[in-house]
């Protein structure tokens, strides 16, 4: 696989959770893996931009995804907060930590959330990180973001709502010492649930919170080794706040279900892809899925990945001819500088498009697989976080992902 690949994406699962049914629609545990991590970094020190970023362009860590919470007025955001925007197009999260790194009010929390989302329209700045790990001003805090990080050792099951959605704990990883977070990445593992880790510079010359390069990679080791669900907190948080609304879900009759939900909080990210199973109790052994109109074809473990902002969909029985081949099952998506590179694909003849997050289409293309591998040139408008489609030459086995482009 070539070197420094901005995003790689799986379609398919691993380390696929088992689900327990309760009602008639089930959200698929920690999105198909058993537990999940989140890597967070604070401040925006120029360390993260030197040191980490290029390790985490490597191939081995290309799948891991981090979030960095950014203060306004101090280390790198000042002059070099453009910096920034492809550290954003990569897939990593950029979060809130205030302006003035300050405890939190009205305005410290509404300027850095605002300058943010200036950056780039992709960015949606809605987790939040308490300087200091002073967690105070909660209701400036869910103003603007929908999960809020405090400090502490928590772990998070899947069935449990956490009590205080802006107290969503991380914990700090101390210069030296990375074995505690390598065994709280490890109980996420073994405990099927959700865990956050904090660290702050990475450099040769750690402070209290920060660990040298060879020291961060052992907690991006125990992470990758882990097998969970590696991803930004905002993501996460959300797929995880998602579920306690969906799996609530009603449906009755024999059909069509003309299903509908409310969002958990205003500030949620205007796109939330949920993996759900339906069950065949309320909606019999054949049925279509689908979304303002559009079906989605069912994954090869037999879910299907909605849009959870758009609030509703609807299950018809029957089908429409769509059929789940698995032939995405191992493939590999990934963005190489100005081509897209498809990796582990069943040989034959494919239609891609790619669209904004808002759907409005930026390309579309026909190109051939010869043997498992291919690579597609993209025009630079369409750099930036996008949602990729791929159809084969049926016309019936399709995959919509969302990729980064820088």
């Amino acid at each position: 696989m070539k070197q420094n690949l901005a995003q790689t994406v799986l379609v398919g699962s691993v380390c696929a959770a088992s689900i327990a049914f309760a009602g008639p629609i089930t959200t698929v545990p920690w999105n198909g893996y058993t537990g999940a991590v989140s890597l967070t970094y604070d401040d925006g020190r120029p360390s993260q931009l030197s040191n980490l970023i290029p390790t985490l362009d490597q191939s081995t860590y290309s799948t891991i995804k981090v979030t960095f919470f950014l203060a306004g007025s101090i280390y790198t955001w000042p002059s070099q907060k453009t910096s920034w925007i492809p550290v954003a197009a990569k897939g990593h999260e950029l979060a809130n930590h205030t302006q003035d790194h300050s405890t939190p009010t009205s305005t410290n929390v509404t300027q850095m959330a605002s300058a943010l989302r200036a950056l780039d329209p992709s960015i949606d700045a809605a987790s939040f990180a308490y300087p200091n790990c002073t967690v105070s001003g909660t209701n400036y805090v869910s103003a603007e973001a929908f999960v809020g990080r405090g400090c502490g050792q928590a772990t998070y099951a899947w069935g449990t709502q956490p009590s205080d959605w802006m107290n969503v704990q991380g914990l700090i990883i101390n210069s030296g010492a990375p074995s505690p977070g390598v065994s709280l990445i490890n109980s996420a593992k073994s405990g099927n649930s959700w865990v956050t880790t904090i660290i702050h510079d990475v450099t040769a010359s750690p402070d209290q919170y920060s660990l040298t390069p060879a020291d961060n990679q052992k907690i991006l080791d125990a992470a990758k080794s882990s097998g969970c669900w590696t991803a930004p907190y905002g993501t996460v948080g959300a797929y995880y706040r998602a579920h306690f609304t969906m799996d609530a879900v009603t449906a009755s009759g024999s059909g069509p279900w003309n299903l509908t939900w409310t969002s958990p909080h205003p500030k949620m990210p205007r796109s939330v892809p949920l993996k759900i199973k339906l069950a065949t109790a309320t909606f019999g052994s054949s049925f279509t899925v689908s979304q303002d109109n559009v079906a989605i074809p069912a994954n090869s473990d037999g879910s299907y990945t909605i849009d959870f902002m758009k609030l509703k969909m609807t299950v018809t029985s029957g089908t429409t001819g769509i059929q789940d081949r698995t032939i995405y099952g191992k493939a590999e998506a990934s963005a190489v500088g100005n081509s897209l590179r498809f990796e582990g694909m069943v040989p034959g003849d494919y239609t891609l498009s790619l669209r904004t997050l808002s759907g409005a289409l930026l390309e579309r293309s026909t190109f051939h697989v010869p043997g498992s591998d291919a690579e597609v040139a993209i025009p630079a408008s369409a750099h930036g976080r996008r949602v990729l489609a791929v159809l084969d030459a049926s016309g019936k086995d399709s995959r919509t992902l969302p990729i980064a482009i820088p």
